[in-house]
């Protein structure tokens, strides 16, 4: 399924080399072979678009201008063979263009953010706790997922390539244990790998995510994704073999090494070939997994061999990646495409071309004529430093003369004279300048990088600081939303996930059902906390105020009452996966991280509340605890805790002093 038939002049099959194919010997279902011949075709439309020339990437392919902007990131200069008189041209490039992207990438990595999100219950009101409870479970997932290197890495993609795409998958996976009994004998057990399992973030190579139509931008409304994998022949063992039959036979077997099948289609009897994939990957299989979200299908094939339910294929497929929605009056799963999508900067103005113009890409012309600047003027100085000698005479001269030291034998009486350095050597280093000018405009200046100058004024420095924020602020709402979509896959998963309980076998007469209790890290008012989350069928049931209020003190007495670094919320699995949540991510504040204005802003906030002017109406405890205590304690804000002194902080402030209150009595 890498690509179509060709056939000879009688209409046979043939590869590449002519040889006639073999018929395969998977032999499906006739519903699975018209599956196959539909995602034949268009993974074949698919692919096609991968590798057609765009006026949006300057009529280079998907894949040329990723290679091109990749190239441009990494300072590429490549192994040439020239002829030995060449030899001595500078081949080298400068980093210019890969700094000033690096240094875009320390800014926004700085800007990181966890999706926030916001609660509604059925009365369409906000529910603060129910959101408290989900961003929690959505950091401690992320975190889990290693989100911190990941986000790095996903910045970093979209400065450098078309688009970033990220896969948010949900991972049961079964290990292999040793367990010893009494009498000293081990047995073997499955077990679930706590650290595979769970939700994993995937970021996706440009060439292994294939969209179905490049001019629609949004993502969910593409009409098929292609998730295209070259994995170890023994990897797809582990994960296919023992998993899926038919009439007793394990279809796995059907699978070889360096090989896939293709289809002749419009034929009345379709037929199966074995054809080799590519000489590299022998020891690999191709994984194809087919997304058809208008259809709610999702069909995966290895080696051209179908991996799913074989009765009533369309039916029985279903998208493993759902959402739950409300359905006229009904609370429904719908089908989601498990992939985030961003960029750096919009490349259609309309907003329909489904791919971005890459930091590299904006720096390419700049960067490659400064580069060819930069090598002529090494060039010229070489020349000029080790000269070549022209000699006046009867002699052939040809471009093997022009090396640093060559000298030319000539008749007796010549004239020698040595390369002088010309002008033009002074114009390429002004061309350099300049289109090291240009490229500060276009994404940042040395100045923001960190790189110092001698002679820059304040007024360069504040037009740099100027023009970052506007790069940033362009950038960060891409990011924003980058982060936004990830929040909402990672909230399928938590909710169609988390809240499911399994039959505890330990209370069989009861059939009260075992859910998970996730205990995590966080702060609370700057405060290290234990956060407890209790999914409980207890909260299921009717329940009273007078139960409920009964349950509240319960858990505030076994968890330490006010003092307690323990958060412990029980929560009703059932109200919750029915909760409207929504995801929001502000640009603003990743940008004022990133450069560093969110402490002036925190400090300027603090100033205006403690302004004498201001502080008579303003709880003045409350400002130092959230401006200095949660800032700067370290996690334990309560060790620098004093009972104020009424008068001594009225009397700092030039506020008169207060009459202490008078006890009521009644």
């Amino acid at each position: 399924m890498i690509n179509g038939i060709v056939t000879d002049k009688d209409g046979i099959p043939i590869d590449g080399n002519g040889t006639k194919l073999s018929q395969s010997t998977y032999n499906p279902s006739e519903e699975i072979k018209k599956l196959f011949s539909r995602i034949q075709g268009d993974y074949l439309t698919a692919y096609n678009l991968q590798h057609r020339g765009f006026n949006e990437f300057d009529g280079y392919s998907l894949l040329d201008r990723a290679r091109l902007d990749q190239e441009t990131f990494g300072a590429f200069v490549g192994v040439s063979n020239d002829p030995i008189h060449k030899r001595w041209r500078w081949k080298g490039r400068k980093n210019t263009a890969r700094n000033k992207i690096i240094g875009i990438l320390a800014h926004l990595i700085a800007g990181m953010l966890y999706p926030m999100c916001y609660a509604y219950n059925q009365d369409d009101k906000e529910d603060k706790l129910t959101a408290r409870v989900m961003r929690i479970l959505i950091e401690n997932h992320l975190k889990k997922a290693k989100y911190e290197i990941k986000f790095l890495f996903m910045v970093t993609s979209a400065l450098v390539n078309p688009a970033v795409f990220i896969e948010v998958e949900y991972i049961q996976a079964l290990q292999k244990i040793k367990v010893k009994d009494k009498d000293g004998k081990w047995r073997i057990e499955q077990a679930v790998d706590e650290l595979l399992s769970g939700i994993n973030l995937n970021i996706l190579p440009i060439d292994q995510i294939l969209l179905g139509d490049f001019y629609t931008f949004d993502i969910q409304r593409q009409p098929f994704i292609v998730r295209l994998r070259r994995i170890p022949y023994d990897e797809a063992r582990e994960i296919y073999a023992g998993k899926y039959f038919v009439d007793g036979k394990d279809q796995f077997d059907y699978v070889q090494a360096g090989m896939t099948r293709v289809m002749m289609s419009g034929q009345e009897n379709q037929t199966l070939y074995d054809i080799e994939w590519t000489e590299a990957d022998r020891n690999y299989v191709q994984e194809i997994t087919v997304f058809y979200r208008p259809e709610d299908l999702e069909v995966t094939f290895v080696g051209g061999v179908f991996m799913g339910d074989d009765k009533d294929v369309y039916n029985s497929n279903p998208f493993k990646h759902r959402r739950m929605s409300m359905i006229g009056d009904k609370w429904m799963t719908i089908p989601v495409y498990p992939f985030a999508k961003s960029g750096f900067e919009p490349l259609d103005p309309a907003g329909r071309f489904a791919y971005y113009k890459s930091a590299s890409f904006k720096e390419f012309w700049d960067d490659a004529s400064q580069n060819r600047m930069y090598q002529i003027a090494q060039d010229g100085t070489y020349l000029d430093v080790i000269k070549p000698l022209f000699m006046s005479g009867v002699a052939k001269a040809d471009s093997t003369v022009m090396v640093p030291g060559a000298t030319i034998g000539m008749p007796l009486g010549a004239s020698v004279t040595p390369y002088q350095l010309g002008p033009n050597l002074q114009a390429a280093l002004e061309m350099m300048r300049v289109n090291k000018d240009d490229m500060s405009e276009s994404t940042q200046d040395q100045i923001m990088s960190g790189i110092t100058q001698k002679g820059v004024t304040a007024y360069a420095t504040s037009k740099a600081e100027q023009n970052a924020q506007v790069i940033l602020g362009v950038f960060g709402v891409m990011i924003a939303d980058l982060v936004k979509q990830i929040g909402e896959l990672v909230m399928d998963d938590i909710i169609l996930h988390t809240t499911v309980g399994e039959l505890d076998a330990s209370v069989p007469t009861a059939l009260r059902m075992k859910f998970r209790k996730i205990k995590l890290r966080g702060k609370d008012g700057g405060k290290d906390v234990t956060n407890t989350i209790e999914f409980s069928d207890e909260l299921m049931g009717e329940m009273t105020e007078d139960d409920i209020n009964k349950m509240e003190w319960d858990m505030f007495e076994r968890y330490g009452g006010v003092d307690s670094e323990v958060r412990h919320f029980k929560v009703n699995p059932y109200e919750f996966a029915r909760t409207q949540f929504s995801v929001y991510i502000d640009p603003q504040q990743i940008v004022s991280r990133s450069m560093g204005t969110d402490e002036l802003k925190k400090e300027r906030v603090f100033n205006i509340l403690t302004d004498p002017r201001v502080a008579p109406f303003v709880n003045q405890q409350a400002v130092v605890d959230k401006f200095v205590l949660e800032e700067f304690s370290d996690g334990d804000p309560d060790q620098f805790k004093v009972q104020p002194n009424n008068e001594m902080l009225d009397s700092i402030m030039g506020q008169p002093p207060t009459q202490p209150k008078q006890p009521i009595i009644s």
